[in-house]
């Protein structure tokens, strides 16, 4: 076994086999991976660019198309315009003369497509030819002494009848078609593979062909995959040349850490026994005093915790008492009927059946307002998405009536219908302590006509909703204070805790953010989500 005399070669030897062993895996498993994913991605390279290709042709097909469409528009447009004119200011003219005026504009206008549809271009070597249904040529760049001839045995260099199958293929496909052909490429003799798009303009009976060369498309191809390949062998020298100076760095530092850890190998071993029996002292110590810290702040968390509840308790309550007082008094007045109708003896089968159809109507919305109340504090377990309208509408209905008993105005402006993932009863939650904290300021502040307005926007790529009031603002000295726990700046009954559980909702459960700034003659409140 192995000595205190052999811990020197133990210490140099071991990192260097680790790691040597750890690098030669690496490199390994690296360069593996390297080369069985390029190829993989020169096959989806391939892909894509032919794809990639097959877009530009079918791109370039219908800008010519919708050049064609805008043009004969335009001109028809002017030669109804014209007529139009000329019918209101009493000058008859027949149809026969509108037919003709129309086939003259029309001709005129083929002439000038033909000769912008011979001068586009478009990557290498594209360009853009034009037969009618009955396979004349109409437009061609490089064989306009063939214009008019009728090509429909003319083939390819296969001995394939190329042309029909254009008609073919722009007829029975209404977006248009691909086909694979070899035709002549410009400057070479040999004929060249060649990707067309054919797509039938139904009006004049034209088939538009736009076109690529397979070579070119093949030249590109292998030029990114050159590159690819480079870039590879480039990372597989750099992981080579980091493992190597690793394996030799590695060996030299372990060769002077060796030396300092024999020298003081002995006075550690020396000292480690006393350090130990201290060591367990401090660590009793330490239990005993981390022991009392975590009971000290369980307790904290729960008394916080405690004390939210029941402040959302009360607000629950007062706002429950709000959403009642109406349905009681109506309640109320329906018994005084009751009474006063028996007292007179006009208390009939129907009469009561009525009020009490009318008391139980009562009776069923007050227990639906305590319906809604328990679902919207009730916690949300899993992250949901929720429109952001529908949450505020939640929290504006549960705080309307207490907002109405004391005449404050609240308005929702939704500017942008948005939707955002996250906790839909504690969101409302927030907006809803947002909508009380202002009633209470707009009430202690006895504010003329008191107003909370609530905005829903977008802003880059995330959700706003903002929540403002008239009511004088907060004072700076203690605006950044305000989020603090036990913080508060109502006279009484103020917990402290309402905006702190707000910001810790919207930042910690939904990744958001709440910030405060004075606008307006009021505070703004000002809370961003991430919208999906």
């Amino acid at each position: 076994m192995f000595n205190e005399k052999d811990l020197p070669r133990l210490i140099i030897a071991t990192p260097i086999i680790a790691v040597s062993l750890f690098a030669l895996l690496i490199i390994y498993f690296f360069v593996n991976t390297q080369y069985s994913n390029f190829h993989e991605e020169s096959i989806e390279l391939e892909k894509e660019y032919i794809l990639r290709q097959k877009n530009i042709l079918k791109n370039e097909n219908k800008k010519v198309l919708d050049y064609i469409n805008y043009h004969r528009e335009i001109e028809l447009k002017r030669a109804y315009d014209k007529f139009r004119a000329l019918s209101k200011s009493g000058v008859k003219i027949s149809n026969e003369t509108i037919d003709k005026y129309e086939e003259e504009i029309l001709e005129k206008l083929k002439i000038q497509v033909i000769d912008w549809i011979e001068s586009v271009r478009y990557e290498t070597n594209g360009y853009v030819w034009v037969h009618d249904t009955s396979h004349h040529l109409v437009a061609h760049p490089f064989r306009r002494s063939s214009i008019g001839h009728d090509d429909t045995n003319n083939t390819d260099a296969t001995g394939a009848k190329i042309f029909q199958k254009f008609i073919n293929i722009a007829k029975q496909n209404e977006e248009g078609g691909f086909l694979e052909y070899y035709w002549a490429k410009p400057e070479f003799e040999a004929p060249r593979k060649k990707i067309g798009f054919l797509a039938l303009d139904k009006e004049w009976g034209w088939v538009i062909g736009t076109g690529l060369y397979v070579d070119d498309i093949e030249s590109s191809i292998y030029e990114k995959k050159l590159k690819l390949e480079r870039k590879i062998d480039k990372y597989v020298r750099i992981i080579l040349l980091i493992a190597f100076s690793l394996m030799i760095l590695v060996g030299l530092v372990s060769y002077l850490i060796s030396k300092n850890i024999v020298r003081v190998f002995t006075s550690y071993r020396e000292n480690v026994s006393k350090k130990e029996e201290a060591l367990k002292d401090f660590n009793k110590i330490l239990r005993i005093r981390i022991n009392e810290a975590l009971r000290e702040a369980k307790k904290k968390d729960q008394a916080l915790l405690h004390q939210s509840r029941l402040a959302q308790m009360g607000e629950m309550i007062s706002m429950i008492a709000h959403q009642w007082r109406q349905p009681l008094c109506e309640i109320s007045g329906i018994f005084m009927e009751l009474e006063t109708a028996a007292k007179f003896d006009k208390a009939d089968k129907d009469f009561i059946q009525r009020e009490s159809k009318d008391g139980n109507k009562l009776i069923s919305y007050m227990s639906k307002t305590i319906d809604d109340f328990r679902d919207f504090f009730k916690p949300a377990k899993t992250k949901k998405v929720f429109s952001l309208k529908e949450a505020c509408e939640e929290a504006i209905s549960l705080a309307s009536a207490s907002l109405k008993s004391e005449n404050i105005i609240l308005d929702l402006h939704v500017k942008e219908e948005l939707h955002t993932s996250g906790y839909k009863s504690e969101f409302a939650q927030v907006v809803l302590n947002l909508i009380l904290n202002a009633k209470d300021v707009l009430i202690q502040r006895a504010i003329l006509k008191p107003t909370i307005v609530v905005i829903i926007d977008a802003e880059d790529d995330k959700a706003v909703v903002i929540v403002s009031d008239n009511g004088g603002g907060i004072k700076e000295d203690i605006i950044q204070k305000i989020y603090d726990p036990y913080f508060s700046t109502k006279k009484s009954a103020g917990t402290g805790l309402g905006l702190y559980m707000s910001k810790m909702i919207i930042e910690e459960k939904m990744s958001g953010e709440l910030s405060v700034s004075n606008k307006n003659g009021g505070a703004r409140f000002v809370v961003r989500v991430l919208h999906v």
